[in-house]
């Protein structure tokens, strides 16, 4: 950060991995009488933002991103994932579970769906990031962003180990979709994030999640996986992973019958399926970035002539760890992305994990009434305490004067109760039937209908893509024109980071704002009142 001021030039440096300041000044003649002036005119604020060197952790399905508060990307960025070798040991670095696995290497997930499954591993997992950041927990708040589906159990244990286990001097948990709001400006959007398990859509007011709003999907990232494992397949193409792989030669594949042209490695007898899957997850990821791309229209037109030589001005090759090159025409690469417009028109007729339309069901309920952290933000309404006094006394008037019927009513009440009780359960049902399947814009829509009447006209016009499914060429375009046709009184208008980095990490990037602005940190929960109010007190009314 440098700072010009009528002669005196001040230079501040911060390094990373260091805590350490250094401060340079260059004086003039007159840098004194205008620093001592200065001094006795400055506001009493006290921010200490570049001070605080806050640590930003944001834990996802695919990616887990870490670094300091103020800089404009992630110092660290490791695979959820962690290898373990049976002996007690565990493996995070990326270029060793990617290089050549030692025998009896097993590599199992931290989290799913947004929610950390295994906390063994996750704890491990943090501990490595904040030593290779070289953190001082007594000297250093830390930032966690989480899921809007967070549990209360979840987010008790996260606490536990971050005071009692880890010892940082502070600490704050804020919402995914509330730092990408502010990676963006914008307090008050709606946050669509497409990763790699979950699809969700939710709708941020004043920088806080409408919790009860929120939606989503598993027709993700993984789902479009899936669906490319079953496309290889169908050609009879078996992957190889790189560590398998001798030499190999070019080759093409031109029909069924086509074999690649390698040397494998036949001492891996002790590889695990799990190694083999992680590895083919990066080339899936590899494939989805250079291949796909979204058609305009809701349905993609199949070529006359499927079983025509292949056009080479529109087919794109892939080379397979095996050096097998796999064509793919411009109608497949259409017809497997249109997958996360209409789930039910998928290449193949089943994809498996996604058999039946509740596997991919709409993700309604976030916060339930056991949950005592679903505390949701419910923006200002007109007061109707006079109607609602007038009709209770009305109620207590007729109450009063019916009190020979009552066993009859009590009788009755309970029978419309019970029948009320079904046609919601009917209801329920119903509903979950019409929503199952949503495809990405008939998602974003179920959630704008749902919206108050006052907000919806503005987040209609503050949508916010993230995630790195959404770098897929022209998803911007088609979600923004099937909106625009379905809400032709509205003003839609689609916003997406232009850079790579910020479309990706946009959770990380927004926390890293907000941690080193200079008023959040009255924000920042310490030890001590951990120790003093407890978790609960802390989740309900400080977390939500």
């Amino acid at each position: 950060m440098t700072v010009f001021s009528q002669g005196c030039v001040k230079i501040k440096i911060a390094r990373c991995y260091t805590h350490g300041q250094h401060v340079y000044t260059l004086h003039s003649p007159a840098c004194q009488e205008l620093q001592e002036e200065t001094m006795s005119t400055a506001a009493p604020q006290v921010y200490g933002a570049d001070e605080i060197n806050a640590v930003v952790l944001d834990p996802g399905s695919y990616r887990t991103t870490a670094g300091y508060a103020g800089y404009d990307q992630p110092s660290i960025i490791l695979p959820s994932f962690y290898g373990d070798d049976g002996k007690g040991k565990q493996i995070f670095d990326e270029n060793v579970l990617f290089a050549k696995p030692p025998d009896g290497l097993d590599i199992k997930p931290i989290i799913h769906n947004n929610l950390i499954v295994d906390w063994d591993g996750a704890m491990e997992q943090f501990h490595y990031i904040f030593k290779e950041l070289e953190v001082h927990p007594h000297e250093q708040p830390l930032m966690l962003t989480e899921s809007t589906m967070n549990s209360y159990s979840n987010k008790v244990k996260m606490m536990e180990y971050v005071f009692e286990k880890e010892n940082f001097c502070a600490f704050y948990a804020i919402k995914q979709p509330t730092c990408v709001s502010f990676a963006h400006g914008r307090p008050n959007c709606l946050v669509v994030d497409i990763g790699h398990d979950l699809v969700t859509v939710t709708p941020v007011i004043d920088g806080l999640c409408l919790r009860n709003q929120v939606r989503g999907t598993r027709y993700a990232g993984s789902f479009l996986n899936q669906q490319l494992v079953q496309f290889l397949e169908s050609r009879n193409i078996e992957y190889v992973p790189q560590f398998q792989v001798k030499n190999k030669e070019l080759s093409y594949w031109e029909n069924s019958s086509s074999l690649a042209k390698f040397t494998s490695i036949n001492n891996n007898n002790n590889v695990k399926q799990s190694v083999i899957d992680f590895h083919y997850l990066r080339t899936l990821r590899e494939m989805k970035e250079l291949l796909f791309e979204c058609s305009m229209d809701e349905e993609v037109k199949v070529p006359e002539d499927i079983t025509k030589e292949i056009d080479q001005d529109s087919t794109r090759w892939f080379e397979l760890p095996n050096g097998l090159n796999v064509p793919f025409t411009e109608y497949e690469r259409l017809r497997l992305s249109n997958s996360l417009f209409n789930p039910k028109d998928t290449f193949q007729p089943i994809v498996k994990g996604w058999e039946n339309d509740c596997d991919g069901n709409i993700i309604k309920v976030v916060g339930t009434e056991n949950d005592i952290s679903s505390k949701d933000y419910v923006p200002l309404r007109r007061s109707k305490k006079n109607e609602e006094d007038d009709s209770a006394n009305a109620e207590g008037d007729a109450a009063n004067h019916s009190n020979s019927n009552s066993t009859n009513n009590t009788n009755s009440k309970k029978s419309n109760d019970s029948e009320a009780s079904k046609s919601t359960q009917t209801t329920t049902t119903a509903e979950n039937n019409e929503t199952a399947a949503l495809g990405l814009t008939k998602l974003v829509q179920s959630v704008l209908n749902n919206l108050d009447i006052d907000l919806k006209p503005q987040l209609a016009n503050n949508i916010i893509l993230t995630g790195s499914t959404t770098l897929i060429p022209r998803l911007n375009e088609r979600l923004n024109n099937d909106l625009m046709l379905l809400n032709p009184s509205l003003k839609i208008r689609v916003h997406s980071a232009g850079n790579n980095i910020e479309r990706k990490y946009a959770s990380w990037i927004g926390g890293s704002i907000l941690s080193s602005l200079g008023t959040f940190h009255q924000l920042w929960v310490s030890k001590a009142e951990y120790e003093e109010v407890g978790a609960e007190h802390l989740i309900v009314n400080r977390f939500r």
